[in-house]
């Protein structure tokens, strides 16, 4: 299905219903940080800063300054990650998309230690998508009303409530599956208000601050996934989305390889190991992933309770935001859980309940999966220059790697904001009562810098990601390690 875009000669001003762009060097946006202590800058080319990229030493450009965060780097409520990936790098537009401007001329002054003395000359493309974003904060799109996530809020918990009731109200084995399916929808839908959550786009003004840890172990009561592993993964996603070895959100092996380039058991940044293609991979499942695909999606909210558990097991991964409170609201998921699931008379039943809401669950996997399994995965940053690193700029990386849902009005609430991923990733903080009315400006954007912008059914966006899969499933079958390792031999 072709997008939704407006007249070819649509501006960005023609959308703001008469609200005027702010004078270029008057937003907030173009105000250079002053360091809070007074000191002389010196001035360093882009070489000299691309030089302190180790987690030890790590400097940022921002807005034409240099910042030295090295000592800062553990405290980011973001995560590490997300810094070191971009340290010796100009990270001006990723810094900006994550953060409202008053934090960072609030937060960064303390960090400027210089300035840029051979900074190459902003693109249009990088333009034009900056005074997108001003024009959605002069709108107010970066906050919602209270209303709307009340709403949700009530919808979910009635939801979840209908689901109690016919578990314990009724004896019906069919009344109990029905109890099931509400419960997974009811995980499905607290999971799209918890990621908005940790987006900071739940807010109801611009200056609100989310206590991302603390409203986060309600999710993880309610739905039993860690928040601090989410936050550790998710803002790395959201910075190199589908770079091969570093987007957590890709890095599935044994199970899933979405591209060629997963073959050699590459080094993941993220995980901080080895990923092998070893033999369960080779001959299990990667050969027949485009089967295996939507069984395994049946049960990975299973893998998410893993995975929540080891990461919060752990304490020398490199990755910070564990909190105790977290590790209380996950232990008192799995015990209300399993206390409910003990209420049911029979393990005939037990059992069903279990698998059939944990497979009603795993929608929100294909959804999310849907966004960028189909889409380019980008070489090791290694491999390339600083200009190309991770896809390209920032807002070209995350159109190529987005994948959006076209879908009526109606549907909204079951996609919970997805849909519309390529805005989700270019502007994360944007409030998700403003993603359909703003999406036309994209697509209009997009065609104007002839960036690929892509929108399909939701049965489209399934059958791309199962040919995706397919041909990389059929690639593996004629793979061998001695012809890999012959076309990587130097000398």
């Amino acid at each position: 299905m072709s997008p939704c875009v407006p007249n070819e000669s649509l501006e960005i001003d023609s959308f703001v219903h008469g609200v005027e762009a702010p004078a270029t060097g008057r937003n907030s946006t173009t105000k250079p940080l002053l360091p809070r202590k007074e000191r002389s800058l010196q001035s360093y080319t882009t070489a000299q800063v691309a030089s302190h990229n180790t987690k030890g030493d790590a400097w940022l450009i921002y807005k034409n300054q240099v910042l030295d965060v090295s000592k800062w780097i553990a405290s980011h409520p973001g995560g590490e990650q997300t810094i070191i990936r971009f340290a010796g790098m100009d990270a001006t537009n990723e810094l900006r998309a994550f953060h409202d401007d008053w934090v960072l001329e609030t937060k960064l002054p303390h960090f400027v230690i210089g300035t840029v003395s051979d900074a190459p000359e902003t693109t249009e493309l990088v333009r034009d998508f900056r005074e997108l974003g001003e024009q959605f904060d002069k709108l107010g799109y970066f906050h919602v009303s209270p209303w709307f996530y009340v709403r949700k809020v009530v919808v979910v918990f009635c939801i979840f409530v209908c689901a109690l009731g016919l578990l314990f109200k009724t004896e019906s084995f069919m009344a109990h599956m029905a109890s099931a399916v509400l419960m997974g929808i009811f995980w499905q839908q607290f999971a799209f208000v918890g990621h908005d959550c940790g987006h900071m786009s739940a807010r109801t003004h611009a200056r609100d601050n989310i206590d991302v840890r603390n409203l986060g172990a309600l999710v993880t009561f309610f739905n039993g996934i860690s928040v601090s592993w989410w936050n550790a993964t998710h803002n790395v996603h959201h910075a190199v989305p589908n770079t091969v070895d570093c987007d957590p959100d890709i890095a599935h092996l044994p199970v899933f390889a979405l591209d060629k380039k997963m073959f050699g058991s590459l080094f993941n940044k993220y995980h901080g190991r080895v990923m092998p293609f070893d033999w369960p991979a080779r001959n299990i499942f990667v050969p027949y992933q485009h089967l295996w695909y939507y069984p395994i999606m049946c049960v990975a909210k299973f893998n998410l309770y893993i995975q929540s558990v080891l990461f919060l097991l752990t304490s020398n991964d490199g990755h910070g935001g564990r909190t105790k409170l977290d590790n209380a609201a996950f232990i008192g998921y799995v015990s209300w859980f399993s206390l409910l699931v003990s209420c049911i008379p029979t393990w005939g039943e037990r059992v069903p309940f279990v698998l059939l809401s944990h497979a009603v669950a795993g929608l929100l996997n294909v959804q999310i999966t849907l966004s960028h399994f189909s889409r380019p995965i980008f070489d090791s940053p290694t491999n390339k220059d600083a200009a190309d690193k991770y896809g390209g700029d920032f807002y070209t990386r995350n159109v190529k790697s987005s994948l959006d849902v076209a879908c009526p009005t109606y549907l909204d609430w079951f996609h919970g904001g997805l849909q519309f991923q390529t805005l989700h990733h270019l502007y994360p903080r944007l409030g998700r009562e403003h993603l359909r009315k703003t999406e036309p400006l994209i697509a209009s954007l997009c065609k104007k810098h002839s960036l690929p912008y892509t929108r399909r059914t939701f049965l489209e966006c399934n059958m791309e990601v199962y040919q995706t899969m397919k041909d990389t499933a059929l690639h593996s079958q004629t793979w061998s390690p001695m012809i890999f390792e012959s076309m990587c031999a130097h000398g």
